[in-house]
């Protein structure tokens, strides 16, 4: 079992505006149990506490590579547009970054959009990701 110490408002918030995502997300991964622990956003379709199925969710892939992944525009994507996440929400966008408590992934902090990010994820836009995850991960507690 893993908590955050603190929740990153502003940070997810500020990220998830330059990104000009609509979702901020700390997730905790604990086999197929994706939870909620922190979302910043203008919705309520995602709240802190949520479970999902995690093979359901965009950031399945990210703890099956163990490493940053990105979509620009999920509904081009021929293999992506029957996922449960997209079905659901239709999500556009999408990066996620793994989180990681002694080399062992625990969760991840993604961000994603109704909106295709145009231009594209950049490089920068996935440092700034691993930064802020670089410090929620020092705020893991088991």
């Amino acid at each position: 079992m893993i908590a955050l110490t603190r929740q990153f408002e502003a940070e997810l918030a500020e990220l998830n505006r330059l990104l000009g995502t609509d979702f901020a997300i700390v997730s905790k991964i604990s086999g197929w149990d994706y939870e909620v622990l922190a979302v910043v956003s203008n919705m309520d379709a995602v709240k802190k506490g949520d479970h999902f199925v995690t093979k359901d969710t965009y950031c399945n892939e990210v703890i099956e590579k163990g490493e940053a992944v990105t979509y620009d525009h999920v509904g081009t994507v021929q293999s992506m547009v029957y996922h449960p996440i997209y079905t659901a929400m239709q999500l556009e966008s999408y990066l996620g970054v793994p989180l990681k408590l002694a080399g062992e992934i625990v969760g991840t902090l993604n961000f994603s959009g109704f909106s295709p990010k145009s231009p594209g994820f950049t490089a920068k836009d996935v440092e700034a990701a691993k930064s802020l995850a670089a410090m929620i991960e020092k705020s893991i507690q088991r």
